[in-house]
């Protein structure tokens, strides 16, 4: 009998143990996978966080100075005047205009005869102009691309990123608002008076060359009031009198600037308050800001507009307030610095004259402050990290920010 009872022992213990052999195998296999799902988690983490670590640390880096990588002297020291064209450098005088990129190397070079050349800038297109002049040139990164003869004296003109040129032209006591395309062709013409709708002050055009702003004056009874209207020349406007899709009337309000930040939204700008609107073919009110101080100057970009004030404290020269495209106040920022010129660049903002210059982020952190080498005419933004060209009367140079 023990010895049956032991053979069973040994044939059935024997069976149990080969069959739970592979259930602790699958366990064993289970918790290695997992021990290395750990491990990938904890890399992955530790990854991140020293990734956070450095952005944080670049987003945040302060820059005191900057090297120069390469100075070109310029062909000809002129009384031009130099601006940005797209990141390349345009150089524009009474005798004629040209264009050239950081290596000195020439685009293009036009000459024409002017006693007050005006410009506007968008994107890669260009617009000058004489003023009082009935002539325009319109030229881009390959040249001039069209001549336009407006036969009235301009007053004021802008163009858009496709080169359609928006304009104001003065005929006695009427005044015109036409807009032609980069080839000279009319398309679209608009008779005002000041009995009509007011004076044109200030015109916009959209990036995309559809949309138009302006900002009129009227004088009722010895009071001053504001309106800004919007029209719209694509298929949209087709539909409506003299393409007027939207307009809003300012009663108490001098509204002396009208601008679009992109093609869905524009702003304008009065002695009393900031106008947000939105919409890429009937621009409708999206914000007002009540503004309580004169108001020293306005840039914008495509997100972001900015206030420069007077500061009345004694502690700085300036004070410059950001809004956002739905008109929530993002940033304010005090500097001393007498600017010749303020600039958006991505999410950084530039401020700047001949000697000095400070570069502020968003956050509102001042990233660089420093003395140029030599007296300059303009900075401008290369595609590089902390890259900027700077040019004089005499030369060219591209330095890096460290």
């Amino acid at each position: 009998m023990a010895q049956i009872i032991e053979y069973f022992k040994k044939r059935y213990g024997k069976e149990k143990t080969e069959k739970s052999e592979p259930e602790d195998y699958k366990k064993k296999l289970a918790r290695h996978r997992l021990a290395i799902l750990y491990r990938i988690l904890l890399a992955i983490a530790i990854i991140a966080a020293v990734g956070a670590v450095l952005f944080f640390n670049y987003k945040n880096r302060v820059f005191t100075d900057y090297d120069t990588i390469n100075q070109i002297s310029l062909s000809e020291a002129t009384t031009a005047n130099y601006l940005n064209l797209n990141g390349n450098v345009l150089r524009f005088s009474k005798d004629g205009a040209s264009a050239f990129n950081a290596t000195d190397d020439m685009l293009w070079n036009q000459t024409y005869e002017m006693q007050n050349p005006t410009i506007d800038i968008c994107g890669d297109y260009a617009a000058i102009g004489d003023y009082k002049g009935t002539r325009i040139y319109v030229f881009n990164g390959n040249g001039m691309q069209g001549e336009i003869d407006t036969t009235l004296p301009v007053q004021t003109f802008c163009v858009s990123g496709t080169g359609n040129v928006a304009t104001v032209l003065e005929e006695n006591e009427i005044t015109w608002v036409r807009l032609f395309n980069k080839t000279g062709e009319l398309i679209a013409n608009d008779r005002t008076t000041m009995a009509k709708s007011g004076y044109p002050v200030r015109i916009s055009i959209s990036p995309d060359g559809i949309m138009m702003g302006v900002s009129y004056l009227r004088i009722d009874t010895g009071a001053m009031s504001s309106s800004v209207a919007f029209y719209n020349f694509g298929a949209v406007g087709q539909n409506e009198i003299d393409n007027l899709v939207s307009g809003y009337d300012y009663p108490e309000s001098i509204i002396s600037e009208v601008a679009f930040m992109n093609e869905k939204t524009a702003f304008a700008v009065g002695d009393d308050r900031l106008v947000l609107f939105t919409g890429a073919q009937k621009p409708e009110l999206e914000a007002q800001v009540p503004i309580e101080d004169e108001i020293n100057s306005v840039f914008y970009g495509k997100d972001y507009i900015g206030l420069v004030f007077m500061e009345t404290n004694g502690e700085t020269l300036y004070r410059m307030d950001v809004y956002d495209t739905k008109g929530e106040l993002v940033q304010t920022l005090r500097f001393n610095l007498d600017y010749k010129d303020i600039m958006f660049q991505k999410d950084q903002i530039i401020v700047y004259n001949s000697d000095e210059c400070i570069i502020f982020n968003m956050q509102g952190t001042e990233k660089f402050h420093s003395t140029f080498h030599h007296s300059i005419i303009t900075m401008i933004p290369l595609s590089g990290q902390n890259r900027y060209l700077l040019v004089s009367g005499t030369s060219m140079e591209e330095i890096q920010l460290k």
